[in-house]
Protein backbone atom coordinates (compact mmCIF):
# COMPACT_ATOMS: atom_id res chain seq x y z
CA UNK A 1 0.00 0.00 0.00
CA UNK A 2 1.11 3.43 -0.65
CA UNK A 3 0.54 6.43 1.38
CA UNK A 4 -2.31 7.84 -0.15
CA UNK A 5 -4.11 4.29 0.10
CA UNK A 6 -2.86 3.94 3.62
CA UNK A 7 -4.75 7.73 4.68
CA UNK A 8 -7.68 6.79 2.39
CA UNK A 9 -8.41 3.28 4.57
CA UNK A 10 -7.52 5.46 7.53
CA UNK A 11 -10.38 8.04 6.81
CA UNK A 12 -12.99 5.83 6.16
CA UNK A 13 -12.18 3.07 9.61
CA UNK A 14 -11.88 6.41 11.42
CA UNK A 15 -15.05 8.28 9.96
CA UNK A 16 -17.05 10.09 12.50
CA UNK A 17 -14.87 9.37 15.22
CA UNK A 18 -11.66 10.94 16.69
CA UNK A 19 -8.53 9.60 19.22
CA UNK A 20 -10.55 11.16 22.03
CA UNK A 21 -13.69 9.49 21.43
CA UNK A 22 -12.61 6.50 20.79
CA UNK A 23 -10.57 6.40 24.15
CA UNK A 24 -13.43 7.57 25.94
CA UNK A 25 -15.68 4.97 24.87
CA UNK A 26 -12.92 2.32 26.02
CA UNK A 27 -12.71 3.47 29.47
CA UNK A 28 -15.96 3.38 29.75
CA UNK A 29 -16.90 -0.02 28.36
CA UNK A 30 -13.48 -0.94 30.96
CA UNK A 31 -15.78 0.98 34.04
CA UNK A 32 -19.08 -0.77 33.01
CA UNK A 33 -17.13 -4.08 33.19
CA UNK A 34 -15.80 -3.47 36.51
CA UNK A 35 -19.27 -2.14 37.90
CA UNK A 36 -20.95 -5.23 36.63
CA UNK A 37 -18.59 -7.85 37.99
CA UNK A 38 -18.56 -5.86 41.28
CA UNK A 39 -22.30 -5.74 41.30
CA UNK A 40 -22.12 -9.29 40.16
CA UNK A 41 -20.29 -10.38 42.90
CA UNK A 42 -22.25 -8.68 45.77
CA UNK A 43 -25.47 -10.40 44.47
CA UNK A 44 -24.05 -13.61 44.14
CA UNK A 45 -22.54 -13.24 47.55
CA UNK A 46 -26.54 -12.28 48.63
CA UNK A 47 -28.14 -15.13 46.66
CA UNK A 48 -25.18 -17.81 47.94
CA UNK A 49 -25.94 -16.56 51.56
CA UNK A 50 -29.88 -17.06 51.16
CA UNK A 51 -29.56 -20.62 49.50
CA UNK A 52 -30.71 -19.45 46.09
CA UNK A 53 -28.47 -20.42 42.65
CA UNK A 54 -26.01 -18.38 41.88
CA UNK A 55 -24.53 -19.59 38.84
CA UNK A 56 -26.31 -17.67 36.26
CA UNK A 57 -24.64 -14.44 37.41
CA UNK A 58 -21.57 -16.59 37.46
CA UNK A 59 -22.20 -17.43 33.56
CA UNK A 60 -23.30 -13.88 32.33
CA UNK A 61 -20.22 -12.33 34.02
CA UNK A 62 -18.12 -14.79 32.64
CA UNK A 63 -19.05 -14.59 28.72
CA UNK A 64 -19.68 -10.99 29.02
CA UNK A 65 -15.24 -11.00 29.73
CA UNK A 66 -14.59 -13.22 27.29
CA UNK A 67 -16.18 -11.49 24.54
CA UNK A 68 -14.30 -8.81 25.69
CA UNK A 69 -11.19 -10.37 25.93
CA UNK A 70 -11.63 -12.12 23.09
CA UNK A 71 -12.22 -8.89 20.95
CA UNK A 72 -9.34 -7.90 22.58
CA UNK A 73 -7.13 -10.89 20.75
CA UNK A 74 -8.63 -10.15 17.54
CA UNK A 75 -7.80 -6.79 17.53
CA UNK A 76 -4.82 -7.17 19.44
CA UNK A 77 -2.78 -9.89 19.00
CA UNK A 78 -2.69 -10.32 23.01
CA UNK A 79 -2.32 -13.81 23.82
CA UNK A 80 -2.59 -12.64 27.40
CA UNK A 81 -6.41 -11.40 26.43
CA UNK A 82 -6.70 -14.94 24.50
CA UNK A 83 -5.82 -17.40 27.82
CA UNK A 84 -7.83 -15.09 29.89
CA UNK A 85 -11.08 -14.88 27.20
CA UNK A 86 -10.33 -18.83 27.06
CA UNK A 87 -10.61 -19.29 31.38
CA UNK A 88 -13.57 -17.77 31.31
CA UNK A 89 -15.35 -19.35 28.68
CA UNK A 90 -14.69 -22.48 30.78
CA UNK A 91 -15.77 -20.73 33.24
CA UNK A 92 -19.25 -19.91 31.74
CA UNK A 93 -19.45 -23.39 30.65
CA UNK A 94 -19.23 -24.78 34.07
CA UNK A 95 -21.84 -22.56 35.74
CA UNK A 96 -24.29 -23.06 32.65
CA UNK A 97 -24.34 -26.58 33.67
CA UNK A 98 -24.28 -25.98 37.34
CA UNK A 99 -27.22 -23.31 36.75
CA UNK A 100 -29.28 -26.03 34.79
CA UNK A 101 -28.19 -28.52 37.34
CA UNK A 102 -30.07 -26.28 39.90
CA UNK A 103 -27.15 -25.45 41.91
Amino acid sequence: MNKDEILAKSRRENQGYDEMERQIKDKSMTWTCIAMVIAATIFSFIRGEQGYPMMDLCATVSISVCAGQFYRFIKGKDKSSLFIACVMFVIFVFATIRFSMGH
